[in-house]
């Protein structure tokens, strides 16, 4: 069965991601030292591939300064009903400027390695 339950750590960060929760309750919590951000469903991205999902969300966004979104991927895990898989993946910053930065900048990324835990519900 496809995993739907992923817990990631590394780099100060750590990540709850719930697969196909209610899309109005929190189903991707994050948490880097103080700064905590819950996401509902409606407000994750997630792109599907032959080898997994890209989750991101958006972590900090103005209109006039820019903001940062985070993301990681997801490989497509396999588990069965009640056992979880370790894995090893790569989290992605982009922190991007605004019209009004200053002084004016251009977009960055920063990868940072991840790792976890993926499992099946038990049906």
């Amino acid at each position: 069965m496809a995993a739907s339950k992923y817990r990631l750590a590394g780099s100060g960060v750590e990540i709850e991601y719930i697969v196909g929760g209610d899309p109005a309750l929190p189903v991707l919590n994050y948490r880097a030292g103080a700064f905590v951000k819950n996401f509902a469903g409606n407000e994750v991205q997630t792109d599907l591939s032959a080898l997994g999902r890209l989750v991101s969300v958006p972590l900090l966004r103005t209109i006039d300064v820019g903001g940062e979104r985070f993301g990681m991927f997801l490989p497509a895990i396999e588990a069965a009903a009640g056992h979880s898989v370790t894995f090893t993946t790569t989290g992605i910053y982009e922190t991007y400027p605004g019209p009004d930065s200053k002084p004016a900048g251009t977009t960055v990324w920063r990868g940072v390695p991840l790792t976890g835990t993926a499992e099946t519900d038990p049906a």
